[in-house]
């Protein structure tokens, strides 16, 4: 079997990202009751080693663990993982007539605290993590090298969807993240370190932006506090194309390889 390239498996472990954020926005609070984006977690589990199985009336997510017990999800609104068999779930979640006349059977129908590991977004959690965890996250400068290469040559050819998808993988190798909100930058490409400063003011930076519009990268190597309006005034006018920085086009890419190359080991952690 011919080997997935470290680009395809950062493509998944990127997609796989963001199906789970899809459904964990739809959980809303561990109590509520608003539905679940069911779609959107059945592509998750899809692309994980939990594997469909129909019983009765049920859609069951199982991953086999050792002998007869299983990881394994029900697609319903609250998403509860269980620990157990398939057998004893379906009997807890669909019982059949006989079935209910057994008294240790419904005093599992009526309680299954016992078995149930999660619900809503934590289950997502587990499920994203145990896909993520099939994927080889190993790389080489050469992968890195030719992340930058390929970047640039979208950046020549005034490509800015490629340019975005090159600036979002190097994103997650440095686990960068998109700017805060009421920074003001939702109408450019932009990613960098958030943290929190004093008094949890908000803080962004060192970042890259993109403005597709008119194919320009950037690179700024400060950090920007919400609070300070100096600040603001700067990575707005940037972010606008009406101040310039010192670090643009090709030099971007190969600061960001050279950003990858410092971390240490050579893997991406789960």
């Amino acid at each position: 079997m011919e080997k997935i390239s470290f680009k395809k498996n950062l493509l998944r472990k990127i997609e796989l990202e963001r199906l789970a954020s899809q459904v964990i926005v739809s959980c809303g609070a561990e109590e509520s009751r608003h539905p679940v984006d069911k779609e959107a977690m059945r592509s998750l589990l899809e692309l994980s080693p939990y594997r469909y199985q129909r019983e009765r009336d049920l859609d069951l997510y199982v991953k086999p663990l050792e002998g007869e017990l299983g990881m394994i999800l029900l697609l319903d609104n609250t998403l509860p993982i269980f620990q157990s068999t398939v057998k004893d779930v379906v009997t807890r979640r669909s019982p059949r007539t006989l079935e209910m006349w057994n008294f240790r059977t419904i005093r599992n129908i009526l309680v299954d605290s016992d078995i149930k590991v999660s619900i809503r977004a934590k289950s997502v959690e587990t499920v994203l993590m145990d896909a993520v965890a099939q994927l080889d996250l190993t790389y080489t400068e050469t992968d890195i090298k030719n992340l930058a290469r390929e970047g640039m040559a979208w950046l020549a050819g005034n490509n800015s969807s490629g340019v975005e998808k090159s600036l979002a993988l190097f994103g997650e190798l440095l686990g960068y993240d998109k700017p805060p909100h009421d920074f003001g930058l939702d109408h450019i490409v932009c990613y960098g370190v958030s943290a929190s400063g004093p008094d949890n003011d908000p803080t962004f930076g060192p970042l890259v932006l993109y403005r597709p519009d008119d194919n320009t990268l950037a690179w700024i190597n400060e950090s920007f506090s919400q609070s300070n309006h100096k600040q603001m005034e700067l990575i707005r006018s940037v972010a606008a194309g009406e101040s310039s920085v010192s670090v643009t086009g090709d030099a971007v890419f190969e600061k960001l390889q050279a950003n990858v190359l410092e971390q240490p080991g050579r893997v991406i952690s789960v």
